[in-house]
């Protein structure tokens, strides 16, 4: 890859949407990522604290780390570069014919929706991230998930992340240029199953608020909330 194409992304709009496409499709990824990670939490105590040790110990996290704030970097700057350029070269009267067109509640509140989930994840780092790890993460966690304000916290996270992943999804298959009739449902949908996923975050949260005692039942390895 050489300078004059990165060039290129970074100070042509199309360049620029293709970077705030791509960076988005990896942050999904990510999510999906980090709920199936969350989930482990039902594996018990000793399955998570081994399971997070594991990953803290490991060389390669921290270049992770680097790489999943680089793509945030990259998909927040490049996602305000656009919807400036957007907003100035937008038509007259343009914001006030916004619901015309096929807009959704998604893609018409893209701005509030990044805007909320940045405020939410700054919250979880402070929670989570910078403070004393020594109980053990899945204590943390769990003890978090008691609290009703950072419950309340939690879901409200989780619905900015249906709503910002159920347009952003297929439009950014989209603007890398994957739009066919033939494929394009079946991304649209993709897109909704990936960003209902996200109320799976919420359900976790709520579950052990509501200290409910989900064990498997005998043989019939049917789950009994009790």
């Amino acid at each position: 890859m050489n300078t004059l194409f990165l060039k290129r992304l970074i100070t042509t709009s199309i360049g620029r949407k293709a970077l705030m496409a791509a960076s988005g499709l990896l942050l999904g990824l990510f999510m999906l990522v980090h709920l199936a990670e969350n989930l482990l939490l039902f594996k018990g105590e000793v399955f998570y604290n081994t399971y997070v040790d594991f990953l803290l110990s490991n060389p390669l996290t921290i270049f992770l780390e680097f790489g999943l704030l680089g793509l945030f970097i990259v998909h927040i700057t490049m996602g305000v570069w656009v919807r400036i350029e957007d907003f100035i070269n937008a038509p007259r009267g343009y914001e006030a014919r916004k619901w015309q067109g096929g807009r959704t509640i998604g893609s018409s509140t893209m701005l509030y929706t990044a805007a909320a989930i940045l405020a939410y994840l700054a919250y979880h780092m402070l929670t989570f991230r910078f403070v004393d790890h020594s109980i053990g993460f899945y204590q943390m966690i769990t003890s978090a998930f008691r609290s009703k304000m950072f419950v309340a916290v939690y879901i409200g996270g989780a619905l900015a992340l249906v709503l910002h992943l159920s347009h952003g999804m297929q439009s950014a298959f989209q603007t890398l240029g994957v739009n066919h009739p033939k494929y394009t449902p079946l991304i649209k949908l993709g897109g909704w199953l990936v960003a209902l996923a996200m109320m799976i975050f919420a359900f976790i949260s709520v579950y052990y608020l509501l200290n409910l005692d989900l064990k498997a039942c005998g043989t019939s390895e049917m789950l009994v909330i009790r």
